[in-house]
């Protein structure tokens, strides 16, 4: 069945009165001759990352996995009403790195540190090895403890159409009227003014093709927020969202909405690859799946793409970039499975070696780049090209983490909706950031102040350092 993310949002918060462990152990099985098979609940498009690497493991191991797929935006969702229900058919799944607080307070997975060290051969210690090290592996762990083992680099990035961004008469036309050259933005002041720039419906010409629906616009807001120097919440996990700079960067955020494609409040992710895709829009804002589309064969703009790093603020005195690490898979294990530690091994064997790379070559799937090794693959690097892969790096280096805190989901739903709400007049900004505010006061206190002050403490000691002592806390 299809459940959409709300139906998660809710069930999360029924954790209070949720059972503590779920009562029936399930999934694994043995088939013919005994063999073990594991199942493995994935998102939709994972596929084709994970059938070499299902295959590489059963020659390994003389185990099968066998994939349950569901929708993408439902994995969490149905992992915690299985779990609920007391019918949890799966071993391992791969929910969104975002909501691994969540389904680890739900107690729908279980702690891997113990599993993974118990690993026969070294197995965890060659996963640490150069070559398969994790460029950001921060949201693997929640409240000191390894939930997931991250399988998708999915950070932002910006990407821009060259063509527009390398005309001469466009660039002498741009320089003209700011001072300065064109060039790929490095603060979103920079960018909302080459938004305007390009902006000519008139001639089906547009600005950018930013998403506008709930969920993408919180992800937007995130970044400029930051970019104004302040943290979300403060030390007491308080909101900072509705001061003076949340107010502003929603306010920037909101005015640049007029220099978006038409479909910007409508478009899913592939509706706004297409659009992108026509060639009409001077930038997008995605992933390394995003670059993959672009450069799919007969794609109208596969040699006009330039990636860049996604906008920031001034940082040191100096325009600077911020990346933001928000989405990605991560390999879990059930808290019901039958067989914790083969799936452990799985895990270990799947975000490393070759097996890893096997996962990423795959044009056809999700998984992007995030280990040392990825980078130097000649096959990857002909699906992505060298320039991207330069900058993915980077953003992946540096990034800005998600918010990992439990209530996670509804923290981001609450701002999302109510973002929508004010980039479509039926709110002032002020209006909507302060009801969200007073909301985020009342999760928190729900899921237990204490609770969250000592994970967000662990997760603002691991922002990056060229910015963290310059974000404000109070």
């Amino acid at each position: 069945m299809t459940i959409q993310r709300r139906s998660f949002l809710q069930l999360a918060a029924l954790g209070a009165l949720a059972p503590r462990s779920f009562g029936t152990q399930g999934g694994s099985e043995s088939g013919a001759g005994g063999q073990t098979t594991l199942r493995l609940l994935v998102p939709e498009g994972s596929q084709a990352n994970l059938d070499p690497v299902v295959e590489a493991f059963k020659k390994a191991r003389g185990v099968d996995v066998e994939l349950l797929r569901c929708g993408v935006d439902d994995v969490a969702t149905e992992m915690t009403l299985r779990a609920l229900a007391g019918t949890p058919d799966f071993d391992m799944a791969l929910p969104a790195t975002f909501s691994l607080p969540d389904l680890a307070e739900l107690k729908v997975i279980q702690p891997l540190d113990a599993l993974l060290d118990g690993l026969p051969g070294g197995q965890r210690a060659g996963a640490r090895e150069a070559d398969s090290k994790s460029l950001y592996s921060l949201g693997d762990r929640y409240k000191g403890e390894t939930y997931g083992l991250q399988t998708d680099g999915d950070v932002y990035l910006m990407f821009y159409n060259r063509r527009m961004l390398m005309d001469p008469g466009l660039r002498k036309r741009f320089e003209d009227a700011f001072q300065r050259e064109l060039e790929i933005p490095k603060t979103w002041a920079e960018l909302d003014q080459a938004l305007e720039f390009f902006h000519r419906p008139d001639e089906k010409q547009y600005g950018g093709a930013l998403f506008r629906s709930p969920s993408y616009m919180a992800w937007e807001f995130w970044i400029r927020l930051h970019a104004k120097g302040v943290f979300p919440v403060d030390d007491e996990v308080r909101p900072l969202i509705d001061g003076p700079e949340g107010v502003a960067a929603a306010e920037e955020m909101i005015r640049a909405s007029q220099w978006l494609c038409p479909n910007a409040e409508t478009a899913g992710l592939f509706e706004n690859w297409e659009t992108f895709s026509e060639g009409r829009t001077f930038c997008n804002i995605g992933w390394g799946g995003s670059q993959k589309y672009f450069r799919r064969q007969n794609s109208p703009i596969r040699e006009s793409v330039e990636v860049g790093l996604t906008p920031g603020g001034i940082f040191g005195g100096k325009p600077t970039p911020l990346s933001y690490f928000n989405w990605g898979w991560n390999f879990s294990v059930s808290s019901t499975t039958q067989n914790a530690e083969l799936c452990a091994e799985f895990a270990a064997f799947a975000t490393s070696g070759e097996a890893a790379v096997a996962a990423v070559r795959a044009q056809n799937g999700f998984f992007d780049p995030y280990l040392e090794a990825h980078y130097r693959d000649e096959e990857i690097i002909a699906t992505y090209t060298e320039p991207f892969l330069e900058r993915h790096r980077t953003a992946m280096e540096t990034a800005i983490p998600d918010f990992y805190m439990a209530g996670r989901g509804e923290y981001f739903d609450l701002l999302g909706r109510f973002l929508a709400r004010a980039n479509s007049g039926k709110l002032k900004v002020h209006e909507a950031l302060s009801t969200v505010a007073k909301g985020w006061e009342l999760i928190t206190e729900r899921q237990g102040r204490a609770s969250q002050i000592a994970q967000w403490q662990y997760l603002k000691g691991r922002y990056p350092e060229a910015i963290r002592d310059e974000l404000r806390s109070s």
